[in-house]
């Protein structure tokens, strides 16, 4: 199997060449299913020969010779090769899926992995709904072009090629027929192609913007129901849908259409084959022969071959709308892959060893902002351990922009951030984020048991898990619950109460004992006395040590050690530039 990575699909300048590559993954299997279709064909070419012996001598070989046809033994060849005929497609089919599965495998690896690569930066290029459909139903609607389409180029030229070879055993007029009519296929399937790619690229533009709209539409479902938006926003809905069924039978009529013009092309051709040998017959003419005459034999060996011989092209011709399918989820799949990692903001890259402690987090004129836009004015200020800051300041000012950058999920556009009197850049910073936890007012929490929540893929025995949960206040919620940890929540906590899933992500910062938490109005949606146990539980993070940055409109000043006032002037000013 060739090995296929991300930078070899990187350089691809095309959809079509993306599919090359993605081609070669299967190259030993599409070997296999070449040389099974042209035993096919073989097959095809002596079962064709052999019926026509037989009836060649049912029909003239006289009653008093031994003839061929009362022979068991060419019965028995016969009956032998009917059976290989009917079991190589079998094989053929699961060599097809064999590939199909490996390609689409691999194409899917390689995206997760370049996904995993490019972590929150992708969010900003491709929708969760249009990335699922991406790794879903696009690219095993490549099915068809791995399993099927590619193979089949290669018998599309092999097996005419092998029967034109056969029938010149009989003459040279029909073999002639069959080479100039083989032509009119690949020239329709070339004119018909364009037209149904830009068809499936419309469809599949479609299904993206539906995608997208139902993702949001469920996202947002309590604001519509408070909004009373509801009926409006499915009448919406139902408008995208049609556009993406009308797209969809616009590429099934192309399908349709192609398929009945190379049936009507194959049909033309086999008359000729048909009118000639009959009016050979009719001894209207004696052309295109190497005998004087041409045999019964051979006349039914030509034309049971001339069908034969338009199968494989056919084929190919309703197969090409998969191609079709094909190119435009490799276009969109190029777009994905060549995407570009983020880079770490300029400034040094190094960071304390795992075991060694935070002593200090310092920034000075550090200038938050998103793109090319600065949010506030440049922050200069000391975190040191077992403190907690409060953030404060209108809407605006910068605080959620703020602790993004300082969790490395945005650049800062200037400044410096020092690590224990250490330069580092935090953007996409690996060990610096496996160092910090963040929490935001809706937890960040996985479709999975509460243990695979806490835990993140690192190993906790059942005590360190409990002792965490203790302090967090959720212990007796887990124990309460059926399985306890091994109960399983929905996304964003679901199955719990708000307060539930926050103290559920509060416990797992204690497991994890980041040096740095970052808090985005985590009290914003619970009541009073909710919000008074977790902060007592912050109370105690930071006596063990850990540094608290808190963004918040509600909690008083006196619960932490400093307060930060952000202004919103300089974002107001930038909005008015």
């Amino acid at each position: 199997m060739s090995q296929i990575n991300i930078s070899t699909l990187q350089h691809c300048a095309n959809g079509q060449q993306l599919l090359r590559q993605a081609g070669k993954i299967s190259r030993r299997e599409n070997l296999w299913l070449t040389l099974t279709g042209a035993l096919q064909t073989a097959t095809t070419i002596a079962i064709t020969a052999l019926v026509a012996l037989l009836i060649n001598s049912a029909v003239y070989e006289p009653a008093t010779a031994p003839m061929l046809w009362q022979q068991h033994l060419w019965w028995l060849l016969l009956a032998a090769l009917l059976t290989l005929r009917a079991l190589l497609p079998l094989w053929q089919t699961r060599l097809a899926d064999r590939a199909s599965i490996r390609v689409r495998n691999r194409l899917r690896a390689i995206v997760l992995q370049h996904c995993a690569t490019l972590q929150l930066s992708l969010e900003s290029q491709f929708s969760s709904a249009e990335l699922s459909n991406l790794l879903s139903g696009e690219i095993d609607s490549t099915r068809d072009y791995f399993a099927e389409f590619l193979p089949q180029q290669r018998l599309a030229m092999l097996a005419p090629l092998m029967i034109i070879a056969a029938s010149l055993w009989s003459g040279w007029l029909v073999p002639l027929l069959l080479a100039l009519s083989a032509p009119l296929v690949p020239l329709f399937m070339i004119i018909a192609g364009h037209k149904a790619a830009a068809a499936s690229k419309r469809n599949l533009t479609e299904l993206t913007r539906l995608g997208n709209l139902l993702s949001d539409r469920i996202k947002g479902i309590a604001a519509l129901q408070l909004a009373d938006s509801c009926d409006t926003e499915q009448q919406q809905l139902f408008r995208q849908s049609e556009q993406f069924r009308h797209s969809t039978m616009q590429v099934l009529r192309l399908a349709f259409l192609s398929g009945t013009l190379l049936e009507f092309f194959s049909a033309i051709s086999i008359a000729m084959v048909a009118v000639y040998l009959g009016l050979l017959y009719l001894d209207k003419y004696q052309i295109g022969m190497w005998q004087t005459q041409l045999s019964l034999s051979h006349g039914i060996f030509l034309l049971m071959l001339a069908p034969e011989f338009y199968l494989p092209l056919r084929r190919l011709g309703a197969l090409y709308h998969a191609r079709a399918d094909a190119s435009s989820v490799a276009e969109h799949l190029l777009r994905l892959i060549q995407l570009a990692p983020p880079c770490a903001t300029t400034g040094g890259d190094q960071l304390l060893p795992d075991s060694a402690p935070v002593t200090q987090i310092a920034l000075q004129q550090l200038q938050t902002g998103y793109g090319t836009t600065a949010i506030g004015n440049p922050h200069t200020f000391t975190l040191l351990p077992g403190q907690r800051v409060l953030l404060q300041g209108p809407s605006g000012a910068g605080k959620s922009t703020l602790l993004d950058t300082l969790a490395g999920l945005q650049p800062a556009l200037s400044g410096t951030l020092l690590l224990n009197g250490t330069s580092i850049a935090v953007y996409n910073n690996h060990p610096w984020q496996q160092r910090i936890g963040y929490m935001t007012q809706q937890p960040e929490l996985l479709f999975d048991t509460l243990r695979n929540n806490l835990c993140l893929g690192r190993p906790f025995t059942d005590t360190e898990l409990f002792a965490a949960l203790k302090l967090a206040h959720a212990d007796a919620l887990v124990e309460g619950l059926p399985g306890q940890l091994d109960y399983r929540i929905s996304d964003s906590g679901g199955f719990l109460s708000g307060g539930q899933a926050q103290r559920i992500a509060l416990a797992r910062v204690f497991l994890h004992q980041p040096a740095l938490l970052l808090l985005d109005e985590p009290t914003a949606n619970l009541d009073q006395d909710t919000a008074q146990q977790f902060m007592a539980s912050l109370k105690q993070f930071s006596a063990a040590g850990g540094i608290v940055l808190l963004s918040s409109h509600r909690d008083s000043a006196e619960q932490f050690d400093q307060v930060i006032v952000l202004s919103a002037l300089k974002t107001e000013e930038s909005r008015h530039a």
